[in-house]
C-alpha cells in the first residue's frame, strides 16, 4: 500500500511524505521518507525512465491496476461474509443438536429456569442502579446544606456529615424468585417452547 500526502494534516510546507506499508499492518510495518519538491522532482524522472526502459533483459508486464486490486480483496471480503455465515449456521445446527438431547419432560424447566436466572441477573442490576441514583442524590443534597446552611457550627456540620456517611451505602441483598419473575426480561414471550425443540417425525 502506497500512501502519498502532506507532511501536516493541513499543509504547511512545500513538502510531502512517500510511505509504503502492509495494508493490514500499515501502523507498524510502514516505511516514509520526506521529500523536497526537487527530491521529487529526480523520482519522477528516475520513474519515468524506468517505465521507458524497464530492466535490462527483463520482459515487461503492465501487471494488476490498483482496480483489480481492489476487486482482489472485496473477494476477500465476500468470502470472509460466508465463512461467518456458516459458522453461524454450525454454532445453531449444534445448538439444537445439544437441546435435542435433553429429555422432552425436562426442556421447558431448562427453558423457565434460564429465564428466571436472566431475570434475577436484570432485577439485582436495576437494584443496583436505583441504589446508586439515591446515593447521588443524597450527597447532592447533603453539599447543598452544608453549602447554604445559616448555622454552620461544628455541630451542624458533623450532622450533615453523618447523613452523607449514612447514605453512602451500595445496595446488597438477594433477588426472589417472585422478583425475578416480575422483570420485563422474564415476562416476555419465550421464541421457543418445548414442543418447538421436539425431534421431528415422520
Amino acid at each position: 500500500m502506497l500512501i502519498v500526502g502532506p507532511r501536516h494534516h493541513r499543509p504547511l510546507s512545500d513538502d510531502l511524505v512517500l510511505a509504503v506499508g502492509h495494508r493490514t499492518y500499515f501502523a507498524s510495518s510502514s516505511k516514509s521518507v520526506l521529500l523536497s519538491r526537487a527530491q521529487v522532482h529526480e523520482l519522477l524522472d528516475w520513474l519515468s525512465t524506468w517505465y521507458e526502459h524497464g530492466w535490462a533483459g527483463v520482459p515487461r508486464e503492465e501487471g494488476p491496476t490498483t482496480a483489480d486490486i481492489v476487486e482482489h480483496y472485496h473477494d476477500v471480503a465476500i468470502r470472509e461474509r460466508i465463512r461467518a455465515d456458516h459458522e453461524r449456521i454450525d454454532a445453531h445446527r449444534l445448538l439444537h443438536a445439544a437441546i435435542a438431547l435433553l429429555p422432552p419432560d425436562s426442556r421447558s424447566q431448562d427453558l423457565d429456569d434460564a429465564a428466571l436466572d436472566q431475570g434475577r441477573i436484570w432485577a439485582r442490576l436495576q437494584k443496583e442502579h436505583d441504589r446508586l441514583e439515591e446515593i447521588r442524590r443524597g450527597l447532592v443534597q447533603g453539599l447543598c446544606e452544608i453549602k447554604f446552611s445559616t448555622t454552620p457550627s461544628a455541630d451542624a456540620l458533623r450532622k450533615a456529615v453523618g447523613k452523607l456517611l449514612e447514605v453512602n451505602k451500595l445496595w446488597s441483598g438477594d433477588i426472589s424468585d417472585a422478583e425475578a419473575a416480575d422483570t420485563p426480561l422474564y415476562r416476555h414471550p419465550r421464541r421457543v417452547t418445548a414442543a418447538d425443540l421436539l425431534p421431528a417425525r415422520d
